[in-house]
């Protein structure tokens, strides 16, 4: 009898799903489909995907606990699991908003960008998956150079760092620090349709507003990124007004937010590309 726990033997499957996929051709799985995998079977000898939820969330949770050990984020490889039939065909059900908050309030249109989004971050996290294994007591999964498996090209070399991750969970909740009211919506890591992804947008009926933050160990280049990534993002904002799979009001505005202060060499760059920089904005440390 296997002694892994179904959360285990879950995450040992879908590691050797993403395997046998390359970077461009990682696709989701069905609850049923995985159900079977781990044998979770009815009666009939079928995968039983009825309860798939739960059993996912707990692996979640088991890599949300992880990524806090290691102090750099795991991707959300349960996002693979995808719903059969239904209005949410080819998407995660509803319950993986747990991790992500407001995942519900998302168009379907803007649900498939989210979990395509998601989908290369976790190719691209590459080999690094049997780390996560191995410091879970799980066995490695073997794989083959033709399976086009990286060594962790984009999230394999540090990930994103938990200053980072603070200041954007931070700024999620203190709306009012990029000129939102109480109305505005936050979207943590919001994904456009190219597959880039802001760190956070704020949406109400007649004006969204899009984030990208800098914490207080960002580099002089990354703050020469962060404007141009708000540049990108504002033209993508303006092309996704036309698509009305979006509802992309006409007010639409772009924050560079900052930890620590602009370097000067780069203000100029902010006034000529019409770029909105917030400045010593500071997030609470958490205690060790």
């Amino acid at each position: 009898m296997n002694s892994q726990s179904e959360p285990e033997r879950s995450l040992a499957e879908l590691v050797k799903h993403v395997f046998k996929h390359s970077s461009d051709s990682l696709e989701g799985i069905t609850y049923q489909e995985l159900a079977g995998r781990i044998d979770r079977l009815n009666k009939h000898g079928i995968g039983h995907g009825h309860g798939m939820g739960d059993v996912l969330g707990k692996m979640g949770h088991l890599l949300q606990d992880l990524s806090g050990e290691w102090g750099e984020s795991i991707p959300h490889i349960q996002s693979l699991v995808v719903q059969k039939t239904g209005g949410l065909k080819g998407l995660p059900d509803d319950g993986i908003q747990v991790f992500w908050k407001g995942y519900p309030k998302l168009t379907k249109q803007e649900k498939f960008n989210k979990v395509h989004t998601e989908y290369v971050r976790i190719a691209e996290f590459g080999s690094r998956w049997n780390k996560v294994l191995s410091s879970l007591s799980l066995s490695p999964i073997q794989y083959s150079k033709q399976q086009g498996c990286s060594k962790g090209s984009k999230y394999g070399g540090g990930g994103e760092s938990p200053e980072h991750k603070d200041l954007k969970i931070f700024l999620s909740k203190h709306l009012e620090l990029v000129g939102v009211n109480k109305s505005g919506e936050p979207f943590v890591e919001y994904s456009f349709p190219s597959l880039d992804a802001v760190d956070v947008l704020f949406k109400n009926k007649k004006r969204w507003v899009a984030v990208e933050v800098k914490s207080r160990i960002s580099s002089e280049k990354d703050y020469e990124r962060g404007l141009y990534q708000c540049v990108k993002y504002h033209a993508l904002l303006e092309a996704m007004k036309k698509d009305d799979n979006y509802k992309v009001p006409e007010d639409i505005q772009v924050v560079l937010l900052l930890e620590k202060t602009l370097p000067q060499r780069y203000k100029q760059a902010a006034t000529e590309l019409n770029i909105k920089v917030i400045e010593n904005i500071k997030a609470p440390r958490k205690k060790v």
